[in-house]
């Protein structure tokens, strides 16, 4: 039969458009399964959720313990404390790396130096460089291990007098003198800081703590350095008649103020940006060395609890903090501390934490970057903690949300069941 011209063509795209729908419906059948079997590492759930309601990766979840000191004769009794908080579920070792007076001193460590830091560097002395060797032991048990790091009470290569050192305000002689700490406004000091931080990061440590010593009290700076730097950037000449109104002392012999002055708040909001200005100098300065590196920073509980007085206490803000580069931002939640200080029952020193652990998790975008610390011993008695008690407060904090989680000291009598239970 002959087709007319017309029709033919007609007849052809006819053909063409079934044979194109044929395979579409092929590929739109067969396809899903060969994808599947392609990818078998893909879950069914992850297959099955559009690309634009993914989860977008967060902070892994640390789960700490803090060492004082490991009280071990010989590194095979540190690799069995590291293996018996392995499988304790704890999956970050935080390492004291700095020897100060009265500090414990590692047993398995060959001490050259009374104080000092405990990793190679020429910024302060050296008493034994044991940090890779622990570095090395916690990698071979799958644990991070991060390094705490002091910051103004750290053992530098500077003697312990002026410029140096802070000056404190004297309520009761209304005078100054020197304060135990260093001033963050000598050039020196940050200089060794900055070098300290960045020779720790060499050890092979996979973060940092920094210590609460990184705070300046109602009565401090007044040294030189920083009362002129003060004026300069304020035009306000630093007086302490200016700042405190209404000293008075309490029953127990502390020395406190009634009100402080809107000179006084400039001044508090003013070391509070030097005091970060600082930390993220030593923050860049070990990310530069090493940027996996984490860092985590210590803050009082006052810092969620009472963030005006915070601020009037210490220099220490965590809402301004929260602009660092901060990975984990650890909350010194040590629940007896805050039932002596605050004279609490041992029910509201629960419910404080647990307020504490909402507070954050409202403010903090990642639960994971919380890190509440709980104590394990009475920092006054020195004895360890009930079981029951350390698990009530454990239990709080989870009751909250799914955050960090760090206990502080490591001691061969800390209950690893307990810790087992919650670190998971």
């Amino acid at each position: 039969m002959v087709i007319p011209l017309k029709k033919k063509g007609l007849y052809v795209f006819v053909i063409i458009l079934a044979v194109s729908a044929g395979v579409f419906c092929c590929k739109w059948y067969f396809g899903p399964c060969r994808v599947l079997s392609r990818c078998e590492a893909a879950s069914v759930a992850e297959a099955m959720v559009p690309p634009q309601k993914m989860k977008a990766a967060s902070t892994r979840r640390m789960l700490a313990a803090q060492v004082l000191v490991f009280r071990s004769r010989d590194y095979a009794q540190v690799e069995q404390r590291m293996v018996d908080l392995k499988h304790a579920g704890v999956n970050t070792l935080i390492f004291r790396a700095f020897q100060n007076r009265g500090d414990g001193v590692y047993p398995f460590s060959r001490p050259q130096c009374k104080t000092g830091v405990y990793f190679e560097t020429i910024h302060g002395p050296v008493v034994d460089p044991v940090l890779p060797r622990i570095v090395s032991i916690g990698h071979r048990h799958g644990l991070k291990v991060f390094a705490w790091m002091e910051t103004r009470k750290m053992p530098l290569h500077l003697a312990q007098d002026e410029p140096f050192t802070a000056l404190g305000y004297c309520f009761e002689t209304r005078s100054f003198k020197p304060i135990r700490a260093w001033s963050i406004f000598d050039e020196t000091v940050e200089k060794s800081l900055i070098g300290l931080y960045e020779d720790v990061v060499g050890s092979g440590i996979d973060g940092i703590l920094i210590q609460d010593d990184l705070v300046m009290r109602q009565h401090e700076d007044f040294s030189p350095k920083a009362m002129a730097l003060f004026s300069k950037e304020t035009g306000r000449v630093l007086d302490p008649q200016t700042l405190y109104h209404g000293m008075f002392q309490d029953e127990e012999g502390r020395w406190l103020v009634s009100r402080y002055s809107d000179a006084f708040w400039l001044w508090a909001r003013w070391k509070n940006q030097k005091l970060l200005n600082l930390a993220s100098k030593l923050i860049q300065a070990a990310k530069r060395a090493n940027p996996d590196i984490e860092v985590a920073m210590n803050f009082m509980y006052e810092s969620v609890t009472d963030p005006k007085n915070a601020l009037a206490w210490l220099s220490q803000s965590l809402d301004e903090a929260m602009k660092l580069p901060l990975d984990f931002y650890a909350i010194m939640a040590y629940h007896r501390q805050m039932k002596k200080e605050l004279r609490l029952s041992e029910g509201d020193a629960y419910n404080k934490i647990s307020a504490m652990t909402a507070t954050l998790l409202n403010a903090i975008d990642d639960p994971h970057k919380i890190l509440m610390k709980v104590q394990m011993s009475d920092w006054d008695t020195r004895k360890e903690i009930p079981v029951d008690e350390a698990s009530q407060v454990f239990r709080t904090i989870n009751n909250q949300g799914r955050v960090s989680l760090a206990f502080i000291p490591y001691s061969s009598k800390v209950p690893l069941h307990v810790i087992r239970h919650y670190f998971q």
